[in-house]
């Protein structure tokens, strides 16, 4: 079930150039992984694939500004690091905390229409903001492109250029931020192996599809439907562990704290 959901979500993040790592977070969280040791970094390691696979699709369509790219990617690079660094020490309801919030963020820029010329976002600018935006995708452990491209949008970047611009930025980015946690990590290779390769094809087939068959409307709405329903998915999983927590606690004798949700029901 996993592989099938990696799987699903590279064909989309290939369309949408960045990389699979929003997506893979909250479903390999869903198998019970830890999140900071385990899931960030399967998911980084993800993220930086399916941004090489979306990239070469998108490459092969004329897609890609190198020379703007390489600017982005340097700036990711530098910065996403320092994110991941700082998740190494920040709790984990404190990263679903920030993760939704950046869902928020993405959810807005999708949404604004494109500024007026004379308004709009110069390209330093977006060099500019995409300094926090990498240190706090690093934290998340979901690649620079999962704002970057939302930023670009809005600055006026069609949604194919951004995307294929930030596919480019983020593979070096994922795999920088994977330094910072190379000591700590407890990662299977056995289990990365078939979701790497599950996710480089899916990404190729979603670059592909994305460069040549899918238009701009459509790829917008792809993005934001996919940001809702996956933030509302994580939530409702999230409440729903809350309140097994509270239902665990109240069968508790009193002076015993529960650490671990119990399979037995209350009596």
């Amino acid at each position: 079930m996993v592989l099938l959901a990696v799987a699903s979500m590279a064909v989309v993040s290939g369309m949408l150039g960045i990389g699979v790592a929003f997506a893979a977070i909250p479903i390999l969280s869903l198998s019970g992984l830890d999140l900071v040791h385990e899931v960030q970094p399967i998911a980084l390691f993800l993220n930086g694939v399916t941004a090489l696979c979306s990239a070469i699709a998108f490459g092969r369509a004329g897609y890609i500004d190198f020379g703007k790219s390489a600017l982005l990617a340097g700036v990711a690079t530098i910065f996403s690091p320092i994110g991941a660094v700082a998740a190494l020490h920040t709790s984990e309801p404190a990263l679903w905390g920030c993760y939704f919030v950046a869902v928020a963020a993405t959810l807005y820029f999708m949404q604004e229409r494109q500024a007026q010329a004379d308004k709009r976002l110069s390209f330093s600018h977006v060099l500019t903001l995409a300094a926090p935006i990498a240190a706090l995708s690093g934290l998340l452990g979901v690649g620079a492109g999962f704002l970057l491209v939302p930023l670009m949008v809005f600055a006026g970047f069609s949604t194919h250029r951004a995307a294929a611009m930030n596919s480019v930025a983020v593979v070096p980015a994922s795999f920088a931020s994977l330094i910072p946690h190379a000591a700590s990590a407890t990662v299977s290779v056995s289990l990365v192996l078939p979701l790497a390769a599950c996710a480089a094809l899916g990404a190729l087939l979603g670059g592909f599809l994305s460069s040549r068959a899918v238009s701009e409307r459509a790829l917008r709405r792809l993005f934001i439907a996919v940001m809702v329903a996956l933030a509302a998915y994580k939530l409702v999983a999230l409440a729903n562990g809350l309140h097994l927590a509270g239902a665990a606690s109240s069968c508790a004798p009193p002076g015993f704290v529960v650490v671990d949700f119990p399979a037995l029901p209350c009596p």
